[in-house]
C-alpha cells in the first residue's frame, strides 16, 4: 500500500461537491456547500477524466483492471507536515460512536484522528487527556501529543455572497454563495491532501498510471482552477503501512457502494447518500447509498462500481478499501 500526497500552494482553496439531491431548492445552488474532504468516489471519477484525455487508448484496460480488484484508492485525508514529520490523519472509526464516556457530545465532534491514535489504539478518554493527546480545529480533529505538540488549524471553511458577471438580473441564480475549504498553514506544519492506493496494475498501465498523475496535477481537483480553486503544485508517492499487530476487523477509507446480500451480521456502518446531480431538464443522476469512511468490517467487502448512466456512460466509484483496526476500537467499545 501507497500513500499519494497532492501537495498545494499554502491557502489554496477546494470545493467538493455534496449530494444535494434532485430538483430541490439547492439544486441550482451546488456551490453553496462543501465536503470536508475529498471522498473515493469523486477522486476516481477525477483520475477517470484524467486518464480519458493523457491515455484514451488505456481507459478501458483500467476499468477492467479495477473491477478485478487490481487498483483501489481510498477517499483524501488531511497529512500534515509538521517539524519535518508526516502526520497522516484517518476517518474515526464508526465503532468509537458507541464508547461510553462522560463527554458524549465532545467525542461526537470528532471525526478524524492521527495515525498514531489509530495504531495505538487510544481510546476517547485518552483523547481528552491533554497529557496525551491534543484536540485540534474545534474539537473535530485528535492526535497524539508525541505527534503534534501545540495547536494547529488545519483547514478553514469559508462562505461568500457572489453575483453572476453576466447579465442574469431576470433569473433566480443571479445571486449566490459559494463555500470554499482553504488548506492552512503557518511556520512549524503545512496541509496537503493524501489517499491510499493498492496498485497492481501491470507495467503498461502502471506507467500510464504515472502519467494520469502527473497531468492531474496540471488540471487540479476540486473546482475551477481558472480561478485558482483546486490549483496543484506536485505529487509524492510514499510507503504507507499501518503497525497493528494482531487484528481481526478492518475498517473502510473509501465509500463503499456493497453488492446485494454482502452486508454481514458483524457490520458497523453509517449510510450517505450520493448522486442527484443535473443531466438536463427533467432529468438527475439517480441517488445512491453508500457506507460512509469507517465503516468496520469483519469480512471482506468488495464493493462495486456503478453504472449511473448510459448516454454520456458515468459510472461511481464504490470498491473497498480498508485498512487494520486496532482491537481496543472494538472489543473495549462494543
Amino acid at each position: 500500500m501507497q500513500a499519494i500526497i497532492l501537495k498545494s500552494k499554502p491557502g489554496t482553496r477546494f470545493r467538493f461537491g455534496e449530494a444535494l439531491g434532485a430538483f430541490t431548492e439547492e439544486t441550482h445552488n451546488a456551490q453553496k456547500s462543501t465536503s470536508k474532504y475529498l471522498h473515493s468516489d469523486t477522486l476516481w471519477s477525477a483520475l477517470v477524466s484524467v486518464w480519458a484525455l493523457a491515455c484514451p487508448d488505456s481507459l478501458e484496460n483500467f476499468f477492467v483492471a479495477c473491477n478485478e480488484g487490481k487498483f483501489k484508492l481510498s477517499s483524501a485525508y488531511y497529512c500534515v507536515e509538521y517539524k519535518s514529520n508526516n502526520i497522516f490523519f484517518l476517518p474515526k472509526p464508526v465503532s468509537l460512536n458507541f464508547f461510553k464516556t462522560e463527554e458524549p457530545k465532545r467525542l461526537k465532534r470528532i471525526k478524524f484522528i492521527s495515525k498514531g491514535v489509530w495504531e495505538q489504539g487510544v481510546l476517547p478518554d485518552d483523547w481528552f487527556n491533554s497529557n496525551k493527546c491534543i484536540l485540534l480545529q474545534n474539537e473535530s480533529v485528535v492526535a497524539l501529543k508525541t505527534e503534534v505538540s501545540e495547536q494547529i488549524k488545519l483547514f478553514e471553511i469559508v462562505t461568500n455572497y457572489k453575483n453572476r458577471a453576466r447579465d442574469v438580473s431576470n433569473r433566480e441564480d443571479a445571486f449566490y454563495y459559494e463555500t470554499d475549504l482553504y488548506l492552512l498553514s503557518d511556520k512549524n506544519y503545512k496541509t496537503d491532501w493524501y489517499f491510499l492506493i493498492e496498485n497492481n496494475l501491470h507495467e503498461d498501465l502502471a506507467s500510464d498510471f504515472q502519467k494520469v498523475m502527473e497531468n492531474l496535477i496540471h488540471f487540479g481537483i476540486g473546482g475551477e482552477r481558472s480561478t485558482g480553486c483546486g490549483s496543484l503544485t506536485d505529487f509524492i508517492e510514499v510507503s504507507y503501512s499501518i503497525d497493528i499487530k494482531s487484528y481481526k476487523y478492518k475498517a473502510s477509507v473509501s465509500l463503499i457502494a456493497p453488492r446485494k446480500n454482502a452486508l454481514a451480521e458483524n457490520l458497523y456502518y453509517q449510510i450517505i447518500k450520493r448522486g442527484g446531480r443535473f443531466l438536463e431538464k427533467g432529468k438527475s443522476l439517480p441517488m445512491m447509498q453508500m457506507l460512509l469512511e469507517g465503516a468496520i468490517l469483519e469480512t471482506d467487502i468488495e464493493g462495486r462500481i456503478v453504472k449511473l448512466n448510459d448516454e454520456p456512460p458515468i459510472l461511481r466509484y464504490g470498491l473497498n478499501m480498508s485498512i487494520p483496526v486496532h482491537n481496543n476500537f472494538i472489543y473495549n467499545v462494543l
